[in-house]
């Protein structure tokens, strides 16, 4: 399924933009796009003799909205005498949701885009010129004027949907929920992503052979070393590094519930293994060395003038005005799916 690469790459861009401020800003956004569209919505509500209306698409959305944020959320981090450490809980990955109902699209667009997910809806009466379809454009769209992927929402038909190859599959079938989650595996793996490091994880190998424990070590670049680690999803997983901008990624991106920064697998607690449908817990330790010092390096990487953030006193109101006008900065391949559906419907408001 070429479009799960599309996916891995939609959850780097969204999970490596550190903006405190983003959800909130994107979802404001998408708000004032839904306003500013609603006589397009009932056009093409009269034309697909929908029960639903406008605003109940309106109140899906906002409903959506309200509820509480769990993104990175943990008791904080612990400073110990030559380390930090602590557990957050984090996005689960690529999530595919089946259904045809309009109003569960927006909530589960919404979900993700709160979580850092990527969501993926399945449709068995996929229909290329939809209401679902429609809230697709105006949120894929609002994503890329703050410069995240196309690609981190999408609509396919249910038999393009190769459930095996997300992290998560959820079926919504009369009101009911059923969630199916990838599980952890017992894999320990040792990332030495720098040679320099060697004798320490020779040592490292040592304890973990007198200990029982069987381990895998990869040693290629960041990007491959990602997607085998994922694949594998494994319990425990060191990267042993100088470059702090590599373990900042390491630490977001890979899919493990114990990821260590130059530190031993011996660390590794068992989590809570408690189904939630959005996120699950990992827990993360890194040394306190200058190099890795995480928090300035967050100070770092938020910076406003680098991110081009929206200043806090912004209204949804300055916000409209603003993008409104904008071309969308990001420039990018989108799945051929979406390439359809975009086309389908402006056809049908934008007729010559």
């Amino acid at each position: 399924m070429e479009e799960i690469k599309l996916l891995n790459n939609a959850f780097k861009i969204y999970n490596l933009n550190e903006n405190p401020e983003l959800e909130k800003n994107i979802l404001n956004y998408i708000s004032t796009r839904l306003v500013a569209n609603r006589e397009n919505f009932e056009k093409i509500i009269d034309i697909l003799r929908s029960n639903i209306t406008f605003d109940d698409i309106i109140k899906a959305f906002d409903l959506a909205n309200s509820e509480e944020e769990y993104y990175k959320k943990s008791s904080g981090l612990k400073q110990g005498k030559d380390y930090y450490s602590g557990e957050y809980l984090v996005p689960i990955g690529n999530i595919v949701v089946e259904t045809n109902n309009v109003l569960d699209v927006i909530k589960y667009f919404v979900k993700g885009i709160k979580s850092r997910n990527t969501i993926t809806i399945s449709q068995t009466e996929y229909s290329e010129i939809s209401l679902s379809n429609m809230i697709l454009i105006i949120f894929v769209e609002a994503l890329a004027k703050f410069n995240i992927s196309r690609n981190t929402l999408m609509i396919l038909p249910y038999e393009e949907c190769f459930q095996e190859e997300f992290d998560e599959v959820i079926e919504i079938e009369n009101d009911k929920t059923y969630i199916k989650q990838k599980e952890f595996s017992k894999q320990y793996i040792i990332y030495n992503q720098d040679s320099s490091f060697n004798r320490e994880i020779e040592q490292e190998k040592q304890k973990l052979k007198e200990r029982g424990i069987d381990f895998q070590i990869f040693t290629d670049f960041l990007e491959v070393a990602l997607e085998k680690i994922n694949t594998l999803r494994p319990v425990a997983v060191s990267i042993f590094t100088k470059d702090r901008k590599i373990a900042y990624e390491f630490i977001n991106l890979v899919k493990a519930q114990n990821v260590f920064v130059n530190t031993s697998l011996l660390n590794s607690e068992e989590l809570s293994k408690k189904i939630n449908e959005l996120y699950y817990k990992k827990k993360i330790m890194y040394p306190l060395e200058k190099e890795f010092n995480f928090e300035e390096y967050y100070k770092q990487y938020t910076d406003k003038e680098k991110l081009n953030n929206i200043p806090e006193n912004t209204t949804k109101t300055d916000i409209s005005k603003q993008e409104e006008n904008q071309p969308t900065a990001l420039v990018e391949f989108v799945n051929p799916w979406y390439k359809k559906i975009l086309e389908k419907i402006k056809n049908l408001f934008y007729r010559k």
